[in-house]
């Protein structure tokens, strides 16, 4: 009995010290100054992450213990994949939607939520937190809408604004001119107009995906005129070809559950844009794209011809976030799943994280692809640090 009790004790402890998370950054002594007030005295980011971002740096708390049945990252992802459309109690939420056309005519939208019906109002001081989906998503994604309420009803109490892609989340189709990976100029755009409208309060960004890595180019870009307090991105491909490859290797998660929901996202709303007259000068051909079944296709035979690169490695080079992670001057937290399988772990730039001192890296065992489920039902995991972070930041 004492034999078979060691063996349960070790067993546990071996499988809890997998699922610990690993925070990576500068370190105590070279981490950035977040802010100096005379009641704090200088607080640094290696402060926040250690004081206040409990579920990733406490000892007894940073652990992201896979729900059983999907203990794997391949199951995490699908699962999560399968089952992004659902509403529970956890995001039961109702938007208000907002409108912006940006300079070339394009549109796009952004769904405003919180949890006293003030939306996007001026004379109101609350935080914002921008919130940006991966490739074909949008508001309507269960991780997102239960993000957006939690933060919402957090004590930070949020003004939570997600931007939707052109085409996405029934966004009005008035540009030819589609998103893609690396395209940070209508988020540019929306910073500056959320900025406008509301001077008085403190904006954060946080982005998903393919969304994560357009933040996280866009925050690199700005540098030290970026207009956000600090970026969360989860899931973030940093290198677009070492993804680009992931997603396109033959294999089931990508045969029969990625690449279909993704394709079938973006062939709808190419199908919704065919009204519009495209220029000329992308020499587009018309049926190679519609008879398009897996990104890649449509990367070569529209992306790179719109974005006028030479071929889709430039178009992976120019796109990927990991030239910009260098330049980045606000807290930023990066979080990643070591199991990931759309999103590979081998495209993380580790030494940018140990060198820059705004920026730290949590990595998590199991999670896969934008699941990080945990508990029976399965909640989502990153919630809590995101939370943890943005509203250390802002108070």
């Amino acid at each position: 009995m004492v034999a078979l009790g060691l063996l349960g004790y070790f067993g546990r402890k071996r499988f809890m010290d997998g699922c610990r998370i690993k925070v990576l950054s500068a370190g105590a002594k070279t981490s950035g100054i977040v802010r100096q007030t005379e009641a704090e005295g200088v607080v640094t980011l290696f402060d926040i992450l250690h004081k206040d971002c409990v579920s990733l740096t406490d000892p007894q708390l940073a652990y992201m213990v896979p729900t059983p049945y999907l203990a794997t990252g391949l199951l995490q992802t699908i699962y999560a994949t399968l089952r992004v459309r659902r509403r529970d109690q956890t995001s039961d939420i109702e938007y208000v939607r907002e409108l912006l056309v940006m300079k070339d005519g394009g549109t796009i939208s952004l769904d405003w939520y919180d949890c006293a019906g003030a939306a996007s109002n001026g004379d109101n001081s609350s935080p914002i937190a921008l919130i940006m989906s991966g490739v074909g998503g949008s508001s309507q994604e269960h991780h997102i809408r239960a993000l957006t309420k939690s933060l919402a009803c957090s004590t930070a109490a949020f003004r939570v604004a997600v931007f939707n892609h052109r085409g996405t989340a029934r966004t009005p189709i008035t540009s030819p001119r589609p998103y893609d990976s690396g395209f940070t100029d209508d988020f540019r755009t929306t910073v500056k107009h959320v900025c406008a409208a509301n001077p008085r309060s403190k904006i954060v960004g946080i982005g998903f995906s393919m969304g994560a890595n357009i933040l996280t180019k866009y925050i690199g870009e700005e540098g030290t005129m970026c207009a956000l307090q600090c970026a969360v991105a989860v899931c973030c491909p940093f290198d677009i070809k070492v993804s680009s490859a992931a997603i396109n290797e033959s294999n089931m998660l990508n045969n029969h559950v990625f690449q279909p929901a993704v394709m079938g996202t973006l062939m709808r709303a190419i199908k919704r844009a065919s009204h519009l007259q495209v220029d000329p000068e992308w020499n587009l051909n018309v049926e190679q794209i519609h008879g398009a079944t897996r990104l890649l296709e449509l990367e070569e035979h529209m992306m790179v011809k719109i974005g006028g690169y030479r071929d889709v490695n430039e178009y992976y080079e120019q796109s990927s976030s990991v030239n910009h992670v260098d330049n980045i001057e606000v807290p930023f937290l990066a979080i990643n799943s070591l199991d990931d399988r759309i999103t590979p772990p081998r495209g993380i730039p580790i030494d940018k994280f140990m060198t820059n001192p705004n920026i730290a890296l949590a990595l998590v065992p199991h999670g896969g692809h934008l699941g990080f489920l945990t508990g029976v039902p399965p909640k989502i995991w990153f919630i809590r640090p995101i939370e943890e972070f943005v509203s250390a930041i802002v108070q």
